[in-house]
């Protein structure tokens, strides 16, 4: 009896499978000794025939994404620990990028990249399972960062005396957030261990799919706006906002006005601040302030915001051709003849939409050597 509901479950596994998978396994089982005279044992790694020349390639750049990024996350988390700048917000959410960054590093992408390349699957059903979530997730809590650096700093150059919203709280908020919206994965995700119908040439093999239905197909293209090109235009509308607020204080009236608003209170006594409180420095609690400090602030102010917006522009640049591609597999379909074509395309933009884990550390970095004043947002 066991071994019979064994075998019905196989089968509906098998019904659940995309039609189009059973004409490339039938392709793969037939043509795969035109590269290789010797008998195929599906038990051991076969190397993608797309990339039978230029796997070496790959390797090294996926590998120089690796190390570049691991290590200079790991310094970037250094310095801000170093110069105490994990007390700002905007830094404290600087590690929680690292973090996405160095998962990506360790975990997403060697494993990503295997995956990639090998021809038949020999991961079991977990990773058939988990890799989707697991690839997804950094880059969903890299995306939500940049809003919330963005968001809390327009609050924060809107008045510099509101209560800002702990960043910690936020990006553990972040996590969960990304944990939930990649839940449906597994949903519409099928697994077929193959060793079941031939326990000696199939042992371990099996057949990892994600069937695209009509449901699943609108989650696709509902990722791609409300975790893509949403939060990216609500970025630039939030620094383009944060931009005119800069320049209507960066004139000698509106630095005036701005000085007597935030220095005192609505019953007209002087105002308090702690530290870290503003990015406005004042020489005396009295009327009289120094013009060129207050200036210079708002100098550092633009510097800070032209780094971020660097950050954020080349991340969603090297992201885009990626989620550009998801979009556009639900309407070509993938074929036997054209799969070399796709799997080439498809390990490249993968390797662009990781890039961000080096880039983001590097320009924190060149930040932090070039005007250390101008890395110092807290004021």
């Amino acid at each position: 009896m066991e071994s019979l509901n064994t075998d019905k479950d196989g089968l509906d596994a098998v019904k659940n499978l995309p039609h189009k998978w059973f004409e490339d396994m039938i392709h793969y089982l037939e043509h795969g000794h035109r590269h290789n005279e010797t008998t195929i044992d599906f038990r051991e790694p076969q190397l993608r025939y797309s990339f039978v020349t230029l796997y070496p390639l790959f390797m090294f750049l996926y590998s120089l994404i690796v190390v570049i990024g691991l290590f200079s996350n790991c310094i970037m988390v250094y310095v801000i620990f170093r110069d105490g700048l994990y007390k700002d917000q905007t830094f404290c959410y600087f590690i929680n990028l690292a973090l996405g960054d160095i998962v990506k590093c360790v975990f997403v992408l060697p494993i990503s990249l295997m995956v990639l390349l090998i021809q038949n699957w020999i991961f079991g059903s977990l990773l058939c399972y988990f890799l989707p979530m697991m690839q997804d997730i950094p880059m969903h809590v890299s995306m939500l960062t940049y809003l919330l650096i963005a968001f809390d700093r327009f609050r924060y150059l809107q008045d510099p005396t509101r209560a800002r919203i702990p960043a910690f709280v936020m990006a553990t908020g972040s996590w969960l957030m990304a944990l939930c919206i990649v839940l449906p994965y597994p949903i519409y995700t099928t697994y077929v261990d193959l060793g079941k119908y031939d326990k000696v040439q199939l042992q371990g093999v099996g057949i990892c799919a994600v069937n695209l239905a009509d449901d699943m197909q609108e989650y696709v293209r509902g990722l791609f706006f409300a975790m893509y090109l949403l939060p990216l235009v609500t970025i630039a509308y939030l620094y383009v906002r944060m931009s005119r607020e800069i320049e209507l204080k960066e004139g000698p009236l509106a630095v005036i006005t701005y000085d007597a608003r935030s220095r005192t209170n609505s019953n007209g006594s002087p105002r308090s601040f702690g530290q870290g409180q503003t990015h406005f420095r004042y020489r005396s609690p009295t009327a009289n302030f120094d013009l060129y400090e207050t200036e210079l602030d708002i100098k550092k102010e633009k510097k800070v915001q032209q780094y971020l917006v660097t950050m954020v522009t080349v991340f969603g640049i090297c992201l885009c051709p990626l989620m550009v591609l998801r979009l556009a597999k639900l309407a070509v379909a993938e074929t036997y003849e054209n799969t070399g074509h796709f799997d080439l395309t498809y390990v490249t933009f993968v390797w662009f939409a990781f890039l961000p884990a080096c880039t983001t550390p590097l320009i924190f970095l060149y930040w932090r050597t070039t005007k250390s004043d101008y890395a110092d947002t807290s004021g």
